[in-house]
């Protein structure tokens, strides 16, 4: 089982992103450290989620060494309290030191030590600071096999450290740590002279900004002085250079230049303020310098400065060679909108991309085109930023609609490069005001989705979807276009379709050898579907709904404390009028689900039971319920799930339970199931059968709260029920959080010998695994 598809978007924290000499990069996503290769194709891929933290992930940085080698270690930290230090070992990554700082961790900086004290180990010497909610700078010592150390612990009295970075003063081995304190001020603390230890103390402050200081960044000129980049609250960036003191110089010239003097060990150092950069209008929240190496005929007038800010923009700033003055030289980013700006942003090794992240977690890449002289936006990793709920796939399996807590529904679809797909967001069809709670496919292009509100809506693919689709996909039953494109107007939920005299001029689209991914900006503003029908009929929010596989019904259930709330509401999906009320249950329905033959519908509830209704003369009714006396679940049903044939519907459990069944159960008076599972207190929270049987056993994924997954193949002939477990996945591999749902991809082949199965949990992530059948011939 290798999982084939990883999408979640970046935490809305600063400096929650990081792109490497290695060509990766790492960003945190919820409480892990997803590492995203953009070099895979046009798409990328996520390669690993790494988990670790038991929540928010704060800040993600590649730990970078003085020569430029490739990174192959990751520094986090997380508002659990601690930062943890992962290593590359066999082609993967690996918790190797976890420092427990006890507060939340609010920012965390590194710096590899040159010291002739330390051997040679497969661990090479780190020092780590971390600033934590309770304003304590601790300073921590990473030594032999990766143990570590706290070593000094910096105080700053009433006033806490806002961010911190760290690099070595010019021409020496001593570490300089620069801290951004409350009071707008910046401290320079460096190794002591009064001691053979490692211990910091402050040798300057550096005074100017006028509001908090949000982001520092640390490189070196050809001359090997250190050029520091902070940028601030005020909108402005300051630029420090430090240089070693040269005693010759007058001083009047020392007078003139403002430059205010430090010594360490000896040594006397010149701090300057270099320039005052203005041009953002909102909050700066990241600077970097661009880490090309600097050759020795270019001085250090070169170096080029990216900075974002919460204003939507990224500028790259450069001096120019003749007068020395900091100017704005490329200006990008959005205009308008009512979204939030940039969290952090980073230059590409090569300084050709340039990668800002934003409040809504999603990523934006600009790369500089040689043919058209400018920065054009690129595809860019996505994904949901809140806890993804719900997802369906399309009758014919072409593509994923997935649904979240973040007020978004978004498609993935596959890109085929040679015989690899490679998956990603191909659209957004719904952008809501509401959390979203559940979501369904009627027939293919058209789907509904219920929200925190009373109200269900129906969602028609236009023709532009078409565009997008159709070079990766077959789309000849794309046929009842209703609309172009889409337009919300201002202060309105409603995606109202735009209709085009040249409507069909995307109905003769072709394949496309040289595909190109919609880009972040895209997928914003024309992706899209037009709404085409509400539906009102419920008193509470929507919470659980589900379609015939013929599509002729929808089935919606609401939140609910009472049986009257309870009712299951059947509509017809032509007319979209209710068309039957079925009462069964006394508290909220968590999941429905129709039988694929579309005889049965079967509901779980809160109420600890389930109910089976039959299809009789286009009429359902109620033929079999579990009791709450004599029941095989004693807590809340979370999920059911039918196999591929409709001979068999499974129940899952708070009380770690699965219950397998069979349409007997409406002959007699006590439901008992076929066969049971106990795994032993762990709640169960999705459930999905295979699409088709492996020799003779059924496929049944099942989902935890816990977050992994676990794949079991069932015998189940009369007599003879057997549970064997086939694979599992961990929290690493699966989710760290709850997993929501489970559904495995259509396919019609019986010879097939794989499957694919789609997960989303609270962890923002949508994943699809491969099951490769063959290669597991025990199966």
């Amino acid at each position: 089982m290798k999982t084939c598809y990883i999408s979640c978007a970046c935490n809305r924290v600063p400096h929650s992103a990081d792109w490497g000499r290695n060509e990766l990069i790492c960003y945190a996503a919820c409480n892990a450290v997803a590492i995203y290769d953009p070099g895979v194709s046009k798409i990328g891929i996520v390669l690993q989620t790494l988990y670790g933290h038991k929540s928010r992930v704060n800040t993600v940085r590649w730990i970078k060494s003085r020569n430029r080698d490739p990174e192959t270690e990751i520094l986090s930290c997380s508002s659990d309290g601690t930062a943890i230090i992962w290593s590359k070992i066999h082609h993967s990554f690996v918790c190797t030191s976890t420092l427990n700082v006890g507060e939340i961790v609010t920012f965390s900086n590194y710096l590899y030590l040159v010291d002739n004290t330390f051997t040679v180990t497969s661990f090479k010497p780190l020092l780590v600071c971390t600033g934590s909610s309770t304003g304590d700078l601790r300073l921590w010592l990473r030594k032999e096999a990766g143990s570590t150390i706290c070593f000094q612990t910096l105080t700053f009295g009433s006033k806490l450290p806002i961010e911190a970075s760290t690099s070595y003063l010019p021409y020496t081995n001593y570490p300089l740590l620069v801290v951004a304190i409350e009071d707008f001020s910046i401290q320079l603390f460096s190794q002591s002279s009064k001691t053979t230890d490692l211990d910091f103390e402050k040798v300057q402050v550096l005074v100017g900004h006028e509001d908090w200081i949000r982001c520092i960044d640390i490189t070196n000129d050809t001359a090997g002085n250190i050029l520091i980049a902070t940028g601030s609250q005020d909108t402005m960036i300051r630029l420090w250079k430090i240089s070693v003191h040269k005693e010759e110089q007058l001083a009047k010239e020392i007078l003139e230049q403002k430059k205010q003097l430090f010594e360490v060990n000896g040594i006397k150092y010149d701090t300057t303020l270099e320039s005052v950069l203005s041009g953002h209008e909102g909050w700066i929240y990241g600077v970097h310098w661009c880490p090309l190496e600097k050759k020795d005929i270019i001085d250090h007038n070169s170096a080029k400065l990216l900075s974002c800010s919460l204003d939507k923009s990224m500028i790259i700033w450069e001096s120019d060679p003749t007068t020395g003055i900091w100017c704005e030289t490329v200006r990008v980013g959005e205009v308008g909108g009512s979204s939030l700006g940039f969290y952090g942003c980073k230059f590409s090794p090569d300084g050709l991309n340039i990668l800002a992240h934003s409040y809504q977690g999603s990523f934006h890449i600009w790369q500089y085109s040689d043919i058209a002289k400018d920065w054009i936006p690129r595809f860019a990793p996505s994904g949901h930023f809140g806890e993804v709920v719900d997802l369906c796939w399309d009758p014919k399996g072409r593509f994923l609609i997935s649904t979240s807590t973040d007020q978004t529904t978004r498609v993935h679809a596959p890109y085929k490069n040679n015989t690899t797909e490679l998956w990603h967001e191909i659209a957004r069809p719904q952008v809501h005001g509401y959390d979203m709670t559940c979501l369904a496919i009627l027939r293919p292009y058209i789907f509904a989705s219920g929200a925190e509100e009373k109200v269900i809506r129906i969602f028609m693919a236009p023709a532009n979807f078409k565009k997008y689709l159709t070079q990766i996909a077959d789309t000849d039953d794309f046929k009842d276009v209703i609309a172009e494109n889409v337009n919300v107007p201002a202060l309105g939920l409603t995606n109202k379709a735009v209709f085009d005299t040249e409507v069909g001029r995307n109905k003769d689209c072709s394949k496309d050898e040289d595909y190109n991914p919609p880009t972040e900006e895209e997928l914003i503003q024309d992706t899209l579907w037009p709404e085409l029908q509400k539906l009102y009929g419920h008193g509470y929010e929507i919470f659980a709904m589900a379609a015939r596989y013929d599509g002729s019904l929808l089935a919606t259930a609401c939140k609910s404390t009472s049986p009257e709330h309870s009712a299951i509401i059947l509509w017809d999906t032509e007319t979209w009028s209710q068309i039957q009320k079925l009462l069964a249950h006394q508290l909220t329905i968590t999941q429905l689900s129709f039988s694929p033959n579309d005889k049965y519908l079967l509901s779980v509830s809160r109420d600890r039971r389930w109910s089976l209704f039959e299809c009789n003369e286009n009429v359902y009714n109620l033929v079999a319920c579990s009791s709450k006396r004599d029941n095989l679940h004693s807590r809340i049903i979370w999920c059911c799930a039918w196999s591929h044939d409709s001979l068999y519907f499974a129940t899952g459990s708070r009380d770690g339970k699965i219950g397998i069944w069979n349409e007997t159960v409406k002959k007699v008076e006590t439901v008992v199931p076929l066969t049971s599972l106990d795994v032993q207190h762990q709640s169960i929270t999705a459930l999905s059968f295979a699409s088709l049987k492996i020799n003779e056993y059924y496929i049944l994924a099942v989902g935890y709260e816990a977050g992994h997954i676990e794949i079991y193949k069932l015998t189940l002939k009369i007599e003879d029920y057997l549970w064997e477990k086939y694979i599992t996945y961990d929290s690493s591999q699966a989710h760290h959080l709850t997993v929501k749902r489970l559904t495995f991809r259509p396919q019609d082949n019986k010879q097939c010998t794989k499957l694919k199965l789609a997960s989303c949990g609270s962890d923002h992530a949508v994943k699809i695994y491969n099951i490769d059948i063959i290669e597991n011939k025990d199966l």
